[in-house]
């Protein structure tokens, strides 16, 4: 099954410190179409992987494998093909995936993963139905913002809703499919197009990205190090150490989950605040330290001076709470702005990131309307096309904002702050590769309200944008993170990154469809009001919010919006002193991490794994780095089978069982 045309070699090392393949610089003539058959079989294995998310993040609400950077179902899946290769190759090596069959197979389930999971799909199912099923006279969402709600976009039918939340329904027997299939449509517009506009960006962008600043993109190096034979991962001893660690903990663990009478190994350690209950030690709030191996794996391929940067501002952050509590600050409403402090931070570094490629954007420009200066034969998508597909998006966004009700300038507001962060942690992924970075108190809606105050919406509004929460808070499924690592894939491969262009939207398409036909269907078996609650929470934070908006109407806010401006100057300053000063230890990019609540639940891992890194190279060097790199992919793998090992288990037996990581 080969596929793409092999590349060029080089002295360029793999994580495992063996050399890889060097891209071909792209060209019209110089690569092949993917495989067909790696299209057909990843696309019959992303109805499965649906199911599975729609069981394991919906109705469990156990193991949130979408939620992490490096997806865990995929490198699970991935895993076990390569497994397939190695015995086919010995009997029918015709049937044997290559390597660029296998990531072609890794992007498309990587991306559908992503739009189905869980800070996106499986949040909007948890709003269609919400405010039909949990209005009440004492509530009085009905008269507050019901008639707001354009009923295109939600669920209406009480008996639909009723089944959903109570569950034994057959949904497509009882044919209520038929309620859905209008807000289905409608939302999987909404995705497309937002998809379609994140991809023309993201074609304009990774040119200065990948090939000028050749930023690392540490999240795909694991892929790319298991389905390349060259790097010879699997035959690393350290490697099988590193996963027998971990594989080990999971099990003894998931045992105890079972039969209590097995010992339980305490990887999930103990709570700080619990030890911390006098004035003014316990304002430090939720301060958990805990030994989770996938997350130690993935923050030792941090750079170092990001990992010490999201430790440091994260002690920095107990630290402003504990001197509110000292002075009486923590008395000020939103003390200590952490959604403000963040939102500047990422502002900031989107603005640097845009600034750095202007020379490039220049180049473009010229592209797009002189037809000379930059090639851009060799990218995703023609400059002329990219930008022609930024404004034909930008148009569409804008014509659906306004069918739902929402004024031109609130739609232009609300999806230009959404891009802009989207750029923005597409820039920290391609250069750290956080293993998760989830926006606990970032939002666009949030930023808008406290820079205009609710009164500037006004009703009709503040409800139209509390229908984008669920793609636009907590995002831990950027869509452009996954596109830029598909691109880079293409590269180190030595492949066209055109092709990868449509498979990212193919990917999105068949997400789109396998979740709106599978999400409704095992909820109504199950029923959401019992099970499902990670997806309901996102309908009660998007409402409950839009209610008080509605019932306590609020000013701008001056401090806030000060805080804001001033995370987005500490972003600049920090940036600035990284570049003046080679020894300047603190990254914008770990401030804009902390003060997000990003890293709150592995930032123990961050301290221990720098630690290590720093200590290893202190006494070996680079060399002594990459020799030991093997056993830290080898936790990564090693939890990542056995989370997954134990979600799949649970889908068996039909019961929830041992976490990994929730």
């Amino acid at each position: 099954m080969e596929t793409w045309k092999a590349g060029k070699l080089s002295d360029s090392r793999s994580p495992t410190g063996e050399s890889k393949e060097k891209p071909n610089t792209f060209g019209p003539n110089q690569t092949q179409g993917v495989s067909w058959q790696a299209i057909i079989f990843a696309a019959a294995l992303i109805p499965l992987n649906t199911y599975w998310i729609a069981v394991t993040e919906m109705v469990w609400s156990g193991l949130h494998f979408t939620a992490a950077s490096l997806p865990l179902n995929v490198i699970f899946i991935l895993f076990w093909l390569i497994v397939y290769n190695a015995i086919v190759r010995r009997i029918f090596p015709r049937l044997a995936f290559s390597q660029r069959d296998l990531l072609v197979i890794y992007i498309i389930l990587a991306t559908s993963s992503a739009v189905t999971g869980y800070d996106n799909l499986v949040g909007l199912i948890g709003i269609l139905p919400h405010t039909t099923w949990f209005a009440t006279p004492e509530n009085d969402w009905g008269n507050l913002f019901a008639g707001n709600l354009p009923a295109w976009l939600i669920i209406t039918d009480r008996e639909a809703v009723r089944d959903f939340y109570v569950g034994d329904v057959d949904f497509y027997g009882a044919s209520y499919w038929r309620y859905w299939l209008t807000p289905a449509i409608s939302w999987s517009l909404l995705v497309l197009i937002l998809t379609a506009l994140l991809l023309c960006i993201t074609a304009l962008l990774r040119r200065p990205w990948t090939e000028q600043e050749k930023l690392t993109y540490p999240i795909i190096q694991l892929p790319l190090s298991m389905s390349n034979p060259k790097t010879r991962l699997f035959n690393s001893q350290l490697f099988w150490v590193g996963f027998a660690v971990a594989a080990v903990v999971d099990i003894i663990n998931g045992l105890n989950y079972l039969y209590p009478s097995v010992p339980y190994i305490p990887v999930r350690g103990i709570r700080l605040d619990h030890y911390f209950t006098e004035k003014p030690w316990n304002a430090i709030g939720w301060t958990p330290i805990r030994f989770r191996f996938f997350m130690i794996g993935m923050t030792y391929l941090l750079p170092l001076d990001l990992s010490i940067s999201c430790w440091f501002f994260y002690i920095l952050r107990k630290i402003e709470r504990i001197v509110g509590e000292v002075t009486g600050w923590s008395n000020i409403p939103g003390y200590p702005f952490l959604g403000q402090q963040s939102m500047g931070a990422l502002l900031g570094i989107c603005i640097i990131a845009l600034i750095a490629v202007n020379r490039h954007l220049r180049e473009v420009i010229k592209r797009v309307y002189f037809d000379k200066g930059i090639d851009d034969s060799g990218e995703p998508l023609r400059y002329r096309g990219a930008v022609i597909g930024v404004v034909i998006c930008s148009i569409l966004l804008g014509i659906f904002a306004q069918r739902m009700g929402l004024s031109l300038w609130v739609a232009v507001a609300f999806f230009l702050v959404f891009l802009l962060m989207c750029i923005a942690m597409a820039r920290i992924r391609a250069e750290s590769g956080v293993p998760e970075h989830i926006m606990h108190v970032v939002s666009p809606q949030d930023s808008l309200v406290r820079l205009l105050g609710t009164r500037s919406f006004g009703p009709r509004n503040l409800s139209g944008l509390s229908l984008f929460v669920w793609f636009s808070y907590r995002k831990r499924n950027y869509l452009m993170p996954h596109q830029l690592e598909g691109f880079k894939i293409a590269e180190q491969t030595g492949s066209s990154s055109r092709p990868v262009f449509w498979l990212l939207l193919f990917a999105t398409v068949m997400g789109l469809l396998s979740a709106f036909a599978i999400f409704p269907e095992v909820l109504y078996r199950y029923g959401a009001e019992a099970r499902a609650g990670g997806m309901k929470g996102v309908g009660w934070n998007s409402f409950n919010r839009l209610s008080d908006w509605l019932q306590h109407p609020r000013s701008p806010d001056w401090i806030g919006n000060s805080v804001l401006l001033l995370g987005l100057l500490l972003t600049f300053v920090l940036t600035f002193l990284r570049r003046m000063l080679l020894w300047w230890p603190l990254h914008p990019a770990g401030y804009a991490l902390a003060t997000s609540r990003a890293i709150d639940d592995y930032w123990f891992t961050i301290v221990f794994a720098s630690t290590l890194k720093w200590v290893i190279l202190r006494s070996g060097g680079a060399r002594a780095y990459r020799r030991s790199l093997p056993f830290f992919l080898g936790l990564i793998v090693g939890d990542y089978l056995l989370a997954c090992g134990w979600s799949l288990l649970g889908i068996i037996l039909d019961r929830p069982m041992y976490t990994v990581w929730v």
